[in-house]
């Protein structure tokens, strides 16, 4: 079963009036219940719903225990003892936003989609920058995430995407189709001259496709990618902010950044000091004897 909308016309089909195929969106759906054997269809549906409970229950336990040990943990609001009950309680309101965003969405698999792209831009280049980088800087880290993630954001509601998948290109064939131009004969049929479309004379209003959908997820990782290198070359002789021990960055803190190289350096010279003066009490009680 098939949809058409009709009265459309196309260039370079040179076709003044046809009728264009409309996809239907629930064909899939309808295959599995309405032509398939239903043994078949029925496990087919049963491993689609599977697999939706267990991404889904999956990210609200991810987000859970990232609330709970990544960001309250950091700034001291919760003991340790109480991680476990938090990740848990927080879980809650977590499902019920999830499942208010996939009641008024329809094309939830889309909403997935971007969730991924958000990781991909926001997360693998901090990721890869803390195994490939000497002295990984957590404020590189932290800018690039949120960089990353922002760009992905900003990118998904201003760039135009129609649906088609399509690059716009200045080209016939990259032009989608119009309404009817003309009730006359299509220019290659065998009929009188002045019974056939004239496109030159009736123009068929044709409208270029235009959707940048994939440039996006090629976009907001080069920006984060950017944003970590550009704040990891200017922290080369020192940090930009220097982290306050125990404070909110206190676990990504490697040595030589923020106050904690400072801190080991003078610790390190009272040893020196500590030892040169033993090193002097021993030699005048060897010159005494």
């Amino acid at each position: 079963r098939a949809s058409f909308e009709t009265d459309t016309c196309s260039t370079i089909l040179e076709l003044p009036t046809c009728a264009l195929w409309n996809p239907d969106s629930l064909a899939f759906l309808k295959l599995l219940t309405h032509e398939a054997p239903p043994f078949l269809g029925a496990w087919c549906l049963v491993g689609i719903v599977a697999a939706s409970m267990s991404t889904c229950d999956g990210a609200i336990l991810a987000m859970g225990t990232v609330f709970s040990h990544n960001i309250m943990r950091n700034f001291g609001c919760v003991k340790e003892q109480s991680l476990l009950l938090l990740a848990r309680v927080a879980s809650v309101p977590f499902a019920i936003i999830a499942a208010a965003i996939a009641s008024s969405y329809s094309q939830t698999g889309y909403l997935l989609i971007v969730a991924f792209d958000v990781v991909l831009a926001s997360v693998v280049v901090p990721l890869f920058g803390c195994f490939y980088t000497k002295k990984p800087s957590p404020l590189a880290a932290f800018l690039s995430i949120w960089a990353g993630a922002i760009t992905r954001v900003i990118l998904e509601f201003t760039l135009p995407k129609d649906g088609f998948l399509i690059a716009p290109f200045n080209y016939p064939e990259f032009m989608n189709v119009g309404p009817a131009a003309s009730s006359l004969f299509p220019s290659f049929f065998d009929q009188p001259i002045e019974d056939r479309w004239d496109p030159n004379e009736e123009k068929c209003d044709e409208v270029q496709f235009n959707d940048w959908s994939g440039a996006d997820s090629l976009i907001s990782p080069v920006v984060c990618l950017i944003v970590f290198v550009s704040v990891q070359f200017l922290e080369r002789n020192g940090p930009l902010i220097a982290f306050k021990e125990g404070g909110l960055f206190d676990g990504y803190v490697k040595e030589g950044q923020g106050g904690k190289e400072e801190e080991e350096s003078d610790d390190g010279a009272k040893e020196v000091d500590v030892d040169e003066g033993v090193e002097v009490e021993d030699e005048e009680d060897d010159a005494d004897a």
